[in-house]
């Protein structure tokens, strides 16, 4: 905008093509005027544009890509770990750069409330280091704590590299460890109403399944075997960590004799996998009233009443014989 005394002058402006970044061509103004006076005045006068012409120039940009390590897996002895135990746990590792050796390669391995630790005491990993497109694998020895209960635990595993320029990286990755609590069952307050009973009798036989470990029991089941006896199933079903489940059963002898009744628990802990436990109780079968009385009776005709009876039958048949010959003589 341009103010000529009380004038006033605008232009406006059209240029060419854009050429290697300046402008090219010509420029045209069209003014216009206050008055008729200040058209001739100013009608010899054309606005210069001065154009400038760059020169075009060429750049290219290098793209530096990130080199990447990765953890692309890792391996446990026994595929899972029993809460309390030290275990080995393998990290696989990858540089993905085509360009770059990754160097000083430290890693720290944590998890959430240090549930698992590395039984060395050190939670970090030094690497030399890894050539470009290569891999490593780490053995770790860690341990669990005992009293974990059976899930999967997340490892954090945060490492630091520097590639061939001496620039430091830093990222992080996560692992999963299973871990499995021992199943523990007992068998206490065991208890039969009789431990005598007769062959047509019965007795109770009572007792309670503790879960002594940190996770909950399904499936407890009981079975009652015997050479004396009927055999027998029962059903507890679940038991809550630290809780207990109560079996009473009546035991129907099937035959007479002193034996072990047997007692077998078998249950199902966190993952399913099957497990049992065993027992015993003495038990004695006797026979039934009235088969004891009747031999109580047989037996009671001793040997030497017998044997004394049959000597005195011989004798007063011998005697007999004796006073029938004397009379016999009497009479001829």
């Amino acid at each position: 905008m341009r103010r000529i005394g009380t004038f006033l002058i605008v232009a406006t402006l059209f240029t060419g093509s854009v050429v290697g970044g300046g402008f090219a061509g010509t420029a045209n103004a069209n003014v216009v005027y206050a008055s008729e006076t200040d058209a001739q005045e100013y009608a010899s006068e054309e606005p210069e544009i001065e154009v400038v012409k760059t020169e075009e120039k060429s750049s290219k940009t290098n793209y530096y890509a990130t080199p990447k390590l990765v953890i692309t897996g890792r391996d446990i002895s026994g595929n899972q770990v029993k809460a309390g135990d030290e275990f080995e746990m393998v990290l696989h590792l990858k540089n993905e750069s085509n360009s770059t050796k990754l160097r000083n390669i430290s890693l720290k391995i944590s998890s959430e409330e240090n549930q698992i630790t590395t039984a060395s005491g050190s939670d970090t990993v030094y690497i030399n280091e890894i050539d470009k497109e290569d891999g490593c694998d780490v053995t770790v020895k860690m341990v669990a704590k005992k009293d974990l209960a059976q899930t999967n635990y997340p490892l954090t595993v945060s490492y630091k590299y520097e590639d061939n320029n001496k620039n430091t990286f830093e990222d992080s990755a996560s692992v999963v460890v299973p871990v499995v609590q021992e199943a523990r069952l007992g068998i206490s307050e065991k208890k039969l109403s009789k431990s005598e009973v007769l062959i047509d009798g019965k007795t109770s036989l009572s007792f309670k399944v503790n879960n002594m470990g940190l996770d909950t029991l399904r499936n407890v089941s009981v079975e009652i075997k015997g050479d004396t006896i009927k055999e027998i199933n029962y059903y507890v079903g679940t038991v809550e960590a630290g809780a207990s489940g109560s079996v009473d059963m009546t035991v129907t002898p099937d035959q007479i004799g002193e034996d072990d009744i047997h007692i077998k628990v078998t249950f199902e802990d966190a993952v399913g996998n099957q497990n049992s436990i065993e027992d015993s109780v003495e038990l004695t079968v006797t026979q039934a009233a009235e088969e004891a009385d009747k031999e109580v009776k047989e037996s009671s005709i001793s040997p030497v009443f017998i044997g004394g009876t049959v000597v005195m039958i011989i004798v007063i048949a011998i005697v007999g014989g004796v006073i029938k010959r004397k009379k016999q003589k009497k009479y001829e």
